[in-house]
């Protein structure tokens, strides 16, 4: 493949081209492992397959998983490609025939006479990996989620039996009761504008849909929960299919319409609260909560929408920083404070902590500046509580991926945990590192040096007793 036109798939934002299988002996451990901890540290992300014909951003490329196992202070590592409909169907074919989110090609017939996918719109599987009342998503919020095994081999689309309709795209970015055990999701359509809440219970059964209604389908791509609510940003970002097969930018940004903060009762009983305030754009949140009758939502903050069809804009790299937002509903005042000038991405918590009051978030995060593609040389912790945020820096030049916080067994509190996530610093190589939640001064208690490259990637999850 010749990538050289595409930023965003430079460096270590190149794809790799190989499925690997690696034990104990083949893999370094430095430090100590926490003997403790039985499970598996899973991230997806993506990693094209074939020559791109259009690619500005990474929304687009195949998913492909990478994953740690601990059992008893040994660890393996994994990665495989999601075998989705759409690349099985490259594969067959030898070459790329689908385009990207912002670039729609319309399927050749004889793909579609031979067996091939007809949908244009790749279903990537690139974006979440989530194991959840007992089972192992590969997530993308276009789509239906795709059911793998424990060794990462797909088993096929997953429609939760029968409750996700032909049509119905599931977010990545559900989150979990930590008292309920419920993954709270959502679904959108690309034929229509609206939202819809879907509740599962801790042991994967669908419990209940909460419609809510639009009059146009945004871009909302995550969800945050409290104790008796669901929070979404409805910013004035705009996707059109329309637009994407005529091959022209699809992104669209009306800022002189501002952004809604919609609360939404998480029983599915009384009226949504509809918030307003000026324009802005966030992808993921950090965590959120209730407290004194307001509602407190910690996320991360961007000006505008940070994607566009064109190459070269930079509107991607644009600043991105924690931000603290207080909803009264009492008076409808909404105010919003800038918590850090970190630059930084994908927040993490505590997931026992989700919706409720907590101490510290994580973020992958920046102490430089970048060059033709953003990235993240730090773990950043953000503590909430003293206000202060503090950065482990894994090297000038690393490439350091989003940190997702590990349980202690044995404690509950959150300075007990750990934090995990993929790095790769030239000169060292990719590891996974083990940092201390408590003290992220001292730097990784444990790397697990893997030979070879682990790509940039985006979200991963800790799968409790998840083992081979």
């Amino acid at each position: 493949m010749d990538l050289s036109a595409f930023p965003y798939l430079q460096g270590n934002y190149a794809p790799v081209d190989e499925e690997r299988d690696l034990d104990d002996t083949e893999l370094k451990v430095e430090g100590k492992i926490p003997e403790n901890l039985v499970g598996a540290y899973m991230r997806d992300g993506a990693n094209v397959a074939y020559q791109p014909n259009h690619y500005v951003y990474p929304l687009d490329g195949d998913g492909m998983v990478h994953s740690v196992y601990f059992d008893n202070g040994k660890v393996q590592y994994k990665n495989r490609w999601v075998q989705t409909s759409h690349l099985m169907t490259e594969r067959k074919f030898g070459h790329t025939i689908y385009g990207s989110v912002g670039k729609l090609l319309e399927v050749p017939q004889d793909v579609i006479d031979a067996g091939g996918e007809p949908n244009p719109i790749r279903n990537t599987a690139n974006t979440n990996v989530l194991y959840h009342g007992e089972k192992l998503l590969a997530m993308w919020e276009g789509g239906f989620p795709h059911l793998l095994n424990n060794d990462l081999s797909t088993v096929g689309l997953y429609d939760y039996d029968g409750a996700l309709q032909p049509g119905d795209a599931l977010t990545a970015h559900p989150k979990i009761c930590p008292v309920s055990g419920d993954l709270i999701s959502c679904t959108q359509r690309w034929d229509s504008p609206n939202y819809w809440l879907q509740v599962f219970d801790r042991n994967g059964k669908h419990k209940q849909t909460i419609p809510v209604e639009f009059e146009r389908k945004g871009i909302i791509h995550d969800l945050q929960i409290t104790d008796n609510f669901v929070v979404i940003f409805y910013a004035p970002a705009f996707h059109s299919l329309e637009k994407a097969m005529k091959g022209e930018d699809p992104f669209l940004w009306e800022e002189e319409l501002g952004t809604k903060i919609i609360v939404i009762p998480r029983d599915g009983s009384g009226d949504n609260k509809i918030f307003e305030t000026e324009s802005f754009f966030s992808w993921h949140y950090c965590n959120g909560f209730e407290k004194g009758g307001k509602i407190i939502i910690d996320y991360i903050w961007i000006n505008s929408i940070p994607f566009t069809q064109a190459q070269g804009t930079g509107v991607e790299k644009q600043p991105r920083r924690m931000y603290r937002m207080t909803l009264d509903p009492k008076t409808m005042q909404v105010t919003n404070e800038q918590f850090s000038d970190v630059f930084c991405e994908f927040s993490r918590v505590d997931e026992r902590r989700m919706g409720k009051e907590y101490r510290y978030g994580f973020a992958a995060s920046s102490n430089r500046s970048w060059g033709d593609a953003h990235g993240y040389n730090c773990t950043g912790r953000y503590d909430f509580e003293t206000g202060e945020t503090k950065l482990w820096e894994f090297g000038e030049e690393a490439n350091a991926g989003e940190p997702a916080f590990v349980p202690n067994p044995d404690s509950e509190r959150e300075e007990d945990g750990w934090v995990m996530n993929f790095v790769f610093n030239p000169g060292e190589g990719a590891f996974l590192s083990i940092l201390s939640a408590g003290n992220i001064d001292d730097g990784p208690v444990a790397k697990v040096h893997i030979p070879g490259r682990v790509p940039n990637g985006f979200h991963g999850n800790w799968c409790q007793d998840l083992t081979l």
